[in-house]
């Protein structure tokens, strides 16, 4: 005979509403007749029925995740799966499943999200990016449906709950690190300005210079790929004088770099310093291993999992925003000029 709620609720002393509030995971139970249940629970072997739950609750115990490019471009992007992993550590443990856009295309992503809140397929949404003028931005706020973003919004700023890293910070720091090494010519290479994340990197970059009363700007506002990566640096090669660093903004964008630069006999660091954002084994195998910003990807999705879960157990909570600290990570991609002694 199949075990029941009654069943739990005798063993463990307790009424089977309070079973009930268990398993939801309701707020209101305390910590260790939580831990009792469900131990409880697990000596039983009682499984919760999650379908009847999810018609009792009108809930379909479900989360969106919206990536900002197709499926394929995602599964390559070390940030993808290491935030991913973070969403799916809190989501876990509240038993919520995850639901991805697969689109191909703006339009296919904005037609999945459309779905999705018709019909009710998720209970709220994670964005992982933030960029100008977002119809998928504005179909969440006229309808007034639970969302979390990844990325600091462009705009409403105010009616938008994000998680984030100060960007703007991160890259004067790395510019910054460049400079006190010696280089005074450093490239920065920065993904679609569309995108709140690389105009804010690219904001900092140029703090660094101007606080450095280096008067040289080099930008290369561009999505850089295996193809376009030979052309960047042939540009960087024709200038006058030429860039001895480079900050690029994402590790798929560098290593595409650093291939370019060993096919035209560029050594690095000895010839060129060059560094990236994120922190994944391709940095830290690359050859040599790069100087990265750690951005703590895991940290950002585990907080804005965490985020939009406290935000559908309590709707009328107080606004909040996270900014997850970076860190500079030092590898063998960059090193002192002879104008300086030490990287301090």
């Amino acid at each position: 005979m199949a075990v029941t709620i009654k069943d739990v609720a005798k063993k463990a002393q307790v009424a089977p509403s309070t079973v009930s509030r268990v398993i939801a995971d309701h707020p209101k139970i305390t910590q260790e007749t939580k831990e009792k249940v469900r131990k409880v629970m697990q000596e039983l072997g009682y499984h919760p029925n999650l379908l009847a739950r999810k018609l009792v609750t009108q809930s379909s115990q479900t989360i969106g995740i919206i990536r900002k490019t197709s499926s394929k471009h995602s599964l390559s992007d070390p940030f993808f799966p290491a935030a991913l992993q973070g969403m799916s550590d809190l989501l876990h443990q509240k038993e919520y499943s995850i639901l991805m856009t697969s689109g191909e295309s703006d339009e296919d992503i904005y037609r999945e999200v459309v779905n999705m809140v018709q019909g009710k397929s998720v209970d709220g949404m994670i964005m992982l990016y933030s960029q100008d003028d977002d119809p998928v931005l504005r179909l969440l706020l006229d309808q007034k449906f639970p969302f979390v973003m990844i990325g600091k919004p462009t705009d409403h700023i105010d009616k938008v709950m994000y998680v984030d890293n100060d960007n703007v910070k991160a890259a004067r720091n790395i510019t910054e690190y460049l400079i006190r090494a010696g280089h005074e010519h450093i490239a920065y290479v920065g993904g679609d300005p569309r995108f709140e994340v690389h105009k804010d990197r690219e904001q900092g970059y140029k703090q660094a210079l101007k606080l450095a009363n280096i008067q040289s700007k080099m930008l290369f506002r561009k999505e850089i790929s295996r193809d376009t990566a030979s052309e960047t640096i042939a540009e960087m090669m024709n200038m006058s004088p030429r860039p001895t660093a480079i900050v690029t903004t994402d590790e798929l964008m560098a290593m595409s770099l650093l291939s370019a630069l060993y096919e035209r006999g560029i050594r690095v660091p000895d010839d060129m310093a060059i560094t990236t954002f994120m922190d994944s084994m391709l940095s830290e195998l690359s050859s040599p291993p790069m100087t990265t910003v750690d951005i703590h990807a895991f940290q950002l999705g585990f907080e804005a999992a965490k985020t939009l879960v406290d935000l559908l157990e309590n709707p009328s909570m107080m606004k909040r925003n996270i900014l997850v600290p970076t860190s500079i990570v030092e590898r063998e991609s960059c090193k002192k000029t002879k104008r300086n002694e030490a990287i301090i």
